[in-house]
């Protein structure tokens, strides 16, 4: 047997690396740690060749999934402060410094002009009256994990005495020295005038800040959404049975429906399938349609249907029903893992309100209001891809990137969903 051609092997390795970090983001998706649920830690230097674990006496032993840190002088007070970016909430920490030790420091920024503007590469140290340690720093493009810190340049004085000057390697490869530095000041060293000049802020910077040890207060998610998509989204393959216990399969027909998910046993569902009894004469007046499958039976909440059929008898519900097939629970479940970072256990009522082409353009979990629905559907149904686009943000603003191709959309749901599409 011949091996395998170089170009088929690396594609093999390829597709196991994709499929590895597809694996490793569904996970993290529903919920598991990157950092294996460890908490975080600092280590403090002891400036003789160790570290100690000083987590908690520092504050900083907070159980977040941290993924980035950016060191800089937030309040302007002369000290270093920590912002933490977490990939859990809250998603982004203030560790303010206040440790008042009363010694002084010195910050500078640079300003290139023969060198790029913000003199990155430059290296810049300060010479104190005191032969003490080198006070060295350089200016960089990013560091830490996925970070960006300060361009201010901070060193920390202690004892060092008074500062009598700061030399700058520029990026170019020249050297210029610089006077007129105090500790304590800030101050921009611009290229080739050797003189430091004094900085001011405009304004203080303000910040809600939590003490060290102590955590946000963060709200219980129940689960509910209502999501407008910001594409039009292709659906999975979806089998029924309806009243008569005829197999079908959920197709497009050529008008707008809105696919409700519901259980005889939910409070919630028996509510929205009154209120869309009641409102029939108006949804369809819109233009819309409605289905409503149940996820009764067996392996669904309840397994006996005859409080199914009482409650659609009783509310002489109008619009066609019937019970959706335990495959079809899982292609939505998937459906909706493929579309959002975190999705709930299954749960009903489940909203989907579907295109004229049986595309997902909207979606609620949890009760939902007739009016919320069609007055989604007035807002959609003339809009262009990137019309929906702008539509689909929850707060105040503007895409800074384009709608993906319908083939696209297609593709990644095809890749990420299970099950035939017709």
């Amino acid at each position: 047997m011949s091996p395998a051609p170089a170009d088929v092997a690396d594609k093999s390795k390829v597709d196991r690396y994709a499929e590895g970090w597809t694996g490793l983001m569904d996970l993290v998706r529903n919920g598991h740690s990157w950092s294996g649920n460890e908490r975080n830690r600092f280590f403090l230097n002891d400036t003789k060749g160790g570290f100690h674990q000083a987590s908690r006496l520092g504050g900083f032993d907070f159980p977040d999934d941290g993924r980035g840190m950016a060191v800089v002088d937030w309040d302007q007070d002369g000290d270093l402060d920590l912002w933490f970016r977490n990939r859990t909430a809250p998603r982004l920490r203030l560790m303010r410094n206040r440790v008042a030790d009363g010694t002084p420091s010195l910050a500078v920024r640079l300003e290139g002009t023969r060198s790029n503007r913000n003199g990155i590469g430059a290296v810049v140290e300060v010479v104190t009256a005191t032969a003490g340690p080198r006070l060295v720093r350089s200016v960089r493009a990013g560091d830490l994990f996925l970070s960006q810190s300060s361009k201010w340049l901070h060193f920390g004085l202690g004892d060092a005495g008074p500062v009598t000057e700061a030399t700058v390697l520029w990026p170019g490869g020249t050297r210029e020295s610089f006077t007129g530095l105090t500790g304590g000041g800030r101050f921009v060293l611009k290229e080739g005038t050797g003189v430091a000049a004094p900085w001011q802020a405009k304004a203080k910077r303000t910040a809600t800040l939590l003490d060290a040890g102590t955590s946000p207060t963060v709200p219980v998610d129940d689960g509910t959404a209502r999501i407008l998509l910001p594409n039009r989204v292709p659906m999975p393959s979806v089998t029924y049975r309806d009243a008569a216990a005829q197999a079908l399969d959920l197709r497009p027909e050529g008008k707008p429906r809105l696919l409700v998910l519901w259980s005889s046993g939910c409070p919630h569902c028996r509510k929205e399938l009154r209120d869309l009894a009641e409102a029939a004469a108006t949804i369809r007046a819109a233009g819309l349609d409605v289905l409503a499958l149940s996820v009764d039976g067996p392996n669904g909440p309840a397994d006996d249907t005859s409080d199914t059929y009482r409650l659609i008898d009783r509310l002489q519900f109008p619009f066609p029903w019937g019970f959706l097939d335990g495959g079809s629970t899982a292609r939505v479940h998937q459906f909706q893992s493929a579309l959002f970072d975190r999705t709930p256990a299954d749960s009903v009522p489940l909203a989907l309100l579907l295109d004229e082409a049986g595309r997902a353009v909207a979606l609620h979990r949890g009760p939902f209001a007739v009016a919320d629905v069609l007055g989604e559907w007035q807002a959609i149904k003339g809009a262009d891809a990137r019309q929906l686009y702008h539509l689909a943000p929850p707060l105040a603003g503007t895409w800074f990137t384009n709608p993906l191709a319908p083939a696209h959309v297609e593709a990644f749901m095809a890749r990420r969903v299970a099950g035939p599409r017709e």
